[in-house]
């Protein structure tokens, strides 16, 4: 956007798109274009090398603009836009290059056509060919796919009788086991009888189960009673023990007591103690000193006499609770001794249990018939038990086998109906095989000819290489005849093909006249206007030489510019002419801030006839350390405002306010603050030669 800052401060907008900016500038610029003051007259520090790193032909154009050269440079673009539509670039190939294609493409075509004729002869030639090869292959194969046929018959009809043959064995083996299986029933029968007589001899194990049952369960209630009689015999030991060590201690403390004698009045201690304890103060308050003294040592006496009481006090006391403690320890025993008496009965009553527990099994376990005489020599209840529970177990698991026979057994004889069935069927299936292989003849086959696998496998891939062939033959002919038609069609589209030939020549030939003529015009015109910038490189030299020495402290002085616009810079200390890419930083800034200074000084007045009125500098003093910014603070005072009616200085570096008629602070773009001071004549600034 681009705003007027009226004098009161305030600011009226001028445009507001960037088309409509330029536009604006130019109109207040008066006969200076947009383009032309940003290359001259608005220097920034970013944009210092712009012009040194254009490329070439792009920097003669802007010359050429401040030197009044526009012609020149729309000629010479008509020129190179004529060149490459000639001649083309890289990318994009132009109207020469299309049309000498096009010539290569006709002399190609022309000698295709030629070479036509030729090929269209032969090509008829190779069809009649094809077609007599295609007749024999193709009664070849007739007669081979017959052989084939006939073999492969008689190859289907061998595999089907294979088949009936294998199916009538199978039948046959099944046949044979169904038979050996019914043969097997009455040998199984006879063992199921067996069987079942040795199942009813474990008829009793019914009554075998109850006694035992009824055993274990008495073996049971012994053992929760042995476990409680465990426990009351430990009980027993421990109340024994404890009855004989209780009574041990409550003897030895019996022995240890002695009775006190009986203490005395305390009060009378007391008071006496506190009476001859005054009296002794106040003599001694009265300064009476014999009466002090012996006040004080019945003092002493009686106080001794009072801790003697006391301490036969504490005593007395002891004694009582330690007979306190004997009379407990002997309610204690005397529990104890309870405790065990009732302990011991219940023992006796334990052992009777158990005695009777032990007599009921024994009787119970040999009143049963079965295991009499096995039980008969063993006396104890618990081996009696183990012993009669591991024969049940026995007899159990033995009767469970013989019942899972007999269930398989009976399952075998229930199947008898079923295998007789299966041998009807399979009887059966052979007769209805047998038949079919009687009804499955062998084909005949040509004389001289015995059937084989490998003989099969050689007529299929003699028939499948000669169908190939004769598919391939087929094939060739539809090509060569299609190549025909498009040789036909080919040599009718490109007569006169010799006269295109000489018209495309032609062509060429003109293209390549004009292309030289457009490059011997460029040439002159890049000469005449070279001749014309190189006299304005004597001025910029000049006004650096002007420059240079102000904002570089005198230090360089001598400035010379290559065709190409490379600055060198004389260099005292090293006593010749250096780039400026050798020189510090700082120094190279100011090198090209001064250069660009004299192309705004040069290029406008020489080529324009007038001087633009004011001057930007975009952040000059960013790179420069106080000694550069004076320099460059006293060029502005002294050769640019007499250039300039108007320079612009944006800077962040403060300081900067006693410099400047108008200060103008902005904000993101925006004005902020306008302050205007008295215009006053500059003070010289003394630089350092």
């Amino acid at each position: 956007m681009l705003y007027e800052i009226i004098p009161d401060g305030k600011t009226r907008t001028l445009a507001t798109t960037v088309n409509d900016t330029t536009s604006e500038i130019e109109r207040l610029l008066g006969g200076i274009t947009y383009n032309e003051i940003v290359a001259s007259s608005v220097v920034a520090q970013k944009d210092l090398e712009r012009l040194i790193k254009q490329r070439l032909d792009d920097r003669r154009k802007v010359i050429n603009v401040f030197l009044n050269l526009e012609s020149f440079n729309k000629v010479q673009d008509r020129l190179d836009s004529e060149r490459t539509r000639i001649e083309g670039t890289t990318r994009n190939p132009g109207q020469l290059t299309l049309e000498r294609q096009r010539l290569e493409t006709v002399q190609q075509q022309l000698k295709e056509y030629r070479d036509t004729g030729g090929q269209l002869v032969s090509l008829q030639s190779k069809i009649e060919n094809l077609k007599t090869e295609q007749q024999d292959l193709q009664k070849r194969f007739n007669d081979t796919d017959t052989l084939y046929q006939t073999l492969n018959e008689h190859e289907r009809s061998l595999k089907q009788r294979d088949s009936f043959q294998q199916e009538i064995t199978d039948k046959t083996r099944l046949a044979d086991n169904l038979k050996q299986q019914l043969s097997s029933l009455s040998t199984q029968r006879s063992e199921l009888e067996k069987t079942e007589q040795e199942i009813a001899q474990y008829g009793d194990l019914v009554d075998v189960d109850t006694a035992t049952s009824h055993a274990s369960k008495v073996m049971e209630k012994i053992r929760r009673v042995e476990l409680q009689k465990s426990q009351l015999e430990e009980r027993e030991q421990k109340l024994s023990s404890q009855i004989a060590d209780k009574n041990k201690q409550i003897a030895e403390t019996t022995q240890a007591t002695v009775k006190p004698e009986a203490p005395r009045r305390i009060w009378t201690y007391l008071t006496a103690t506190a009476a001859l304890g005054a009296g002794a103060i106040l003599s001694f308050i009265l300064a009476i000193s014999p009466l002090t003294v012996v006040l004080g040592s019945l003092a002493v006496v009686a106080l001794l006499l009072l801790a003697r009481q006391i301490s036969s006090l504490s005593k007395q006391a002891e004694i009582s609770e330690e007979q306190q403690d004997q009379f407990a320890n002997k309610r204690l025993v005397q529990s104890w001794e309870d405790e065990l008496e009732q302990v011991q009965q219940e023992l006796a009553l334990s052992g009777d249990v158990i005695k009777k527990g032990s007599d009921e099994i024994v009787q119970v376990l040999r009143s049963v018939p079965r295991y009499s005489n096995a039980l008969s020599e063993t006396t104890d209840s618990k081996a009696l038990a183990e012993q009669a529970t591991t024969l049940y177990s026995q007899d159990r698991q033995s009767l469970s086998v013989l019942e899972e026979r007999v269930n398989m057994l009976q399952k075998r004889l229930r199947e008898e109906s079923g295998i007789r069935l299966q041998l009807d069927r399979a009887q059966a299936d052979i007769s209805q095989v047998e038949k079919k292989l009687k009804r499955t003849p062998l084909p005949s086959l040509p004389d001289g000819i015995d059937f084989s696998s490998e003989l099969l496998a050689e007529a299929g891939q003699m028939r499948d290489n000669l169908r190939e062939s004769v598919s391939r033959v087929k094939t060739q002919i539809e090509d060569s005849i299609i190549r025909t038609r498009e040789l036909k069609k080919f040599l009718e589209e490109n007569q006169g093909l010799e006269e295109k030939v000489d018209e495309q020549k032609r062509k060429v030939l003109l293209l390549e006249k004009g292309l030289a003529v457009v490059k011997y015009s460029i040439k002159g015109l890049e000469q005449t206007s070279e001749s014309l910038r190189n006299r304005v490189k004597p001025q910029v030299e000049r006004y650096m030489g002007l420059i240079l020495p102000v904002i570089t402290s005198g230090r360089y002085k001598a400035v010379q510019l290559d065709e190409d616009y490379t600055v060198k810079v004389f260099d005292p200390e090293a006593g010749e002419f250096r780039p400026k890419e050798v020189f510090s930083g700082g120094t190279e800034d100011q090198l090209l801030l001064a250069m660009r200074l004299a192309f705004a000084l040069a290029l406008i007045p020489q080529a324009k006839g007038r001087n633009p009125e004011f001057l930007f500098l975009d952040e000059p003093l960013g790179s420069s350390d106080k000694v550069r910014r004076e320099g460059i603070l006293a060029l502005m005072h002294q050769e640019l405002s007499q250039s300039f009616k108007q320079i612009f200085l944006v800077s962040h570096v403060g300081d900067l306010e006693a410099e400047a008629d108008t200060i103008i602070e902005m904000d993101n773009g925006t004005v902020r603050e306008v302050v205007s001071k008295k215009t006053v004549a500059p003070e010289p600034i003394e630089v350092p030669a």
